[in-house]
Order: structure tokens, then sequence, then C-alpha cells
């Protein structure tokens, strides 16, 4: 006979109810918090809606959660749907002293394998109570962000991160960003890249050293030649200059440094026989949709990024330090870090000073 479960596991969370209910639907962001649980959405979306379905897995046991109802900033009500769990369940998240009390109930949850049932019984709620410290850390963190869902709203708030906290990036997390890097188009669809995402403190270091050399290279031909001329007026130019500096002297420092690689073998008619790229541009437009997806991804989950190219100054040296083999060629390097800062919604220059319709200078319709 089956036992049914009626467990309750609650925090107290520094952060306002809506953040907290936005974080729960954010489900491409639960390895970032609630990492001992495999966590794979049944479908394309971002964010849970009614009729989402997921599974989890842990230690030996599965089940599917389905989305039953959503009460916005208030409730979401669950059921676990197939596997080793049946039985409804909810997200809970009411006021309290200027804080959010958020709770994770099992409302006559069955445990269906007898082979499981010791181990969700009691560790039911001990990977409940696992779910909301990460959830409450995430919450509180500096520069927390709850996002990561919507497309667009990545596309108005990416902007590009230098300075990281030293929070790591899970395996998880820094999956999803690599597996969204993958579905890029490509020329032929040939899919000529590869990626290697260091952690390695001591190959990050090395890295560093010679990030930091090339960039100081950079540095005295833009003052010889006063190469910023055209920039160095508008607002904002100190402040970006001081983070690229930040970054160069302390590139080591953030979690992942991803190295976005171009596979020479596999360009065809773009390269010679000896592996060398005759048509650069179509060249790099098979790895560069590969980068900017891996960037819209990490910003997604949270995560900042931005798109370097110093290191070709010392390819050779990062070549060796990461056994590349020849044909393949590092096309950009991408730091990786949660930011020290929140995501905003960027400033541009105007759509119409840039967009046209049919020729140059005829204006864009306006809104």
């Amino acid at each position: 006979m089956s036992v049914a479960y009626f467990q309750a596991v609650e925090t107290i969370a520094r952060a306002p109810g809506e953040r907290c209910f936005d974080l729960v639907l954010a489900v491409r962001r639960y390895a970032e918090w609630w990492p001992r649980v495999d966590c794979q959405p049944l479908g394309p979306e971002a964010l849970l809606h009614v009729g989402s379905r997921v599974r989890f897995a842990t230690d030996g046991a599965s089940w599917v959660t389905e989305v039953v109802r959503l009460e916005p900033h208030r409730r979401i009500d669950l059921r676990y749907a197939e596997g080793d769990l049946r039985g409804p369940c909810a997200w809970e998240f009411d006021s309290h002293q200027g804080a959010t009390r958020v709770r994770y109930v099992h409302r006559g949850v069955q445990v269906q394998s007898a082979r499981c049932s010791e181990r969700l019984a009691l560790p039911g709620a001990v990977l409940s109570a696992d779910a909301l410290t990460g959830l409450r850390r995430v919450l509180e963190a500096p520069a927390a962000d709850v996002s990561g869902g919507d497309l667009f709203e990545a596309l108005a708030t990416q902007r590009a991160v230098r300075r990281f906290r030293p929070d790591p990036i899970s395996d998880a997390v820094l999956r999803e960003i690599l597996a969204a890097a993958v579905r890029a188009p490509s020329a032929r669809n040939a899919q000529p890249w590869a990626f290697i995402a260091v952690r390695d403190a001591a190959i990050k270091a090395a890295i560093g050293r010679h990030y930091l050399a090339a960039w100081r290279q950079a540095q005295a031909f833009t003052a010889q030649v006063d190469a910023d001329a055209d920039l160095k007026a508008q607002p904002g130019y100190d402040r970006m200059m001081r983070g690229v500096n930040d970054l160069a002297e302390h590139l080591e420092q953030a979690p992942v440094l991803v190295l976005c690689c171009l596979d020479l073998a596999q360009l065809g008619p773009m390269a010679d026989p000896n592996g060398e790229i005759r048509a650069p541009q179509s060249a790099y437009a098979s790895i560069f949709p590969a980068a900017q997806n891996l960037m819209l991804a990490a910003r997604g989950l949270g995560v900042g990024s931005t798109l370097t190219t110093l290191h070709q100054f010392s390819e050779t040296a990062l070549r060796e330090l990461v056994h590349l083999p020849k044909h393949m060629h590092i096309a950009a390097l991408i730091p990786l870090g949660y930011p020290t800062r929140p995501f905003r919604v960027t400033t541009r220059k105007p759509l119409e000073a840039v967009a046209f319709l049919d020729r140059w200078g005829r204006p864009f319709p306006p809104r």
C-alpha cells in the first residue's frame, strides 16, 4: 500500500514575492539554484505556463511535474504526473515583514515505487529544503537577476559584462549555455565549431597573462595614434574603458573562459588545402552566430559575458595550453560569470538613425 505524504518546507527570502515567483517560473535556471536535482523541461519553453511538463531526476528516482494553475506572484499549483511520485504539490509566496515566505508543499503525494519509497519520503523534504536554500541564495545575491525566459528581454538588456562575482557556474547551467551555441545556423550547415570551457585555475591564469600582455600592446597603440579620438567624448567612454582594463587585469577571476573555435577542416571552399581561410567573412559567419547564441543564453540564465578577440596576439600559446589541434582556430574568447551589477535596458542609437526603408536615407516608418 502506498503512503500519501503531506510535507511542507519554507524559507524567508529577502525579496519581493514577484521576484520569487518569476524565478520559479524560469525553468531553465533551476540548475543554478537546485543543483542536486537534474531538471529537463519537456518542451522548448523557458518560462513555465499552464500545461508545462518538466522531468526531474535524483538518486535513482525520477518524476514528471506538470503545471496545473498559476496565480501570479502568489501561487503555482503543480502535480506529479508520471514516474516515482504522483499527486498534487504547490509553490506558495506570501508577504512577510517586508520579505517573502516561500513554501513548497506536498498535498498527499504518493511514492509509486517501493524501491524509491525510503529514498523519497524523508529525502523529499530534504531535497525541497535544499531547493529553497538555493532559491534564497540567488534571490539575495548582489545584483540578483531573476529573468530567464523572454528572448526580447535578453536582447534589450544584454550588455558587455566585464566584472564578475566569484560565484561558480554549475555544470548544468554551463551545459544549457553551450547547448544554445550549437543550435546556431552555419554556412553549408557544416557546424564547424567547437567550444572549450576553461575552469582550471592554472590554465585561466596563463590565459590571463597572455591576454593582459595583448591588452597592454593595444593600449600603447591606441594612445600612440589616438585611435579612439572619435569616441572619447561620448558619455560612458571612461567607465567602459575602466571595465575593459579591469577585465584584462583580472580575466582569470571569471568563473569560466570559453574559447570559441572554428574547424578549418570543415570550411570547404572557404579555406585552402593548408587550412588558411580564403573567405573570412563567410568563415566567421559560421562561428559568430554560435557565439551570440551562447551569450544570449547566458544572459537568459542570469550570466554575464563579453566577446573578446585580443587572444589573437597570442593564439599559438593559447592553443598549446588547451592542446588544440592544428586544424582548429580560436575565433573568440568569452568570459562568463554572474555580473556585479544588475542587467538593465541598454542605451543604444535610436532605430531612426540606423534603419532605412528601401534606400539609404529614407526614414523607417515611425511607430
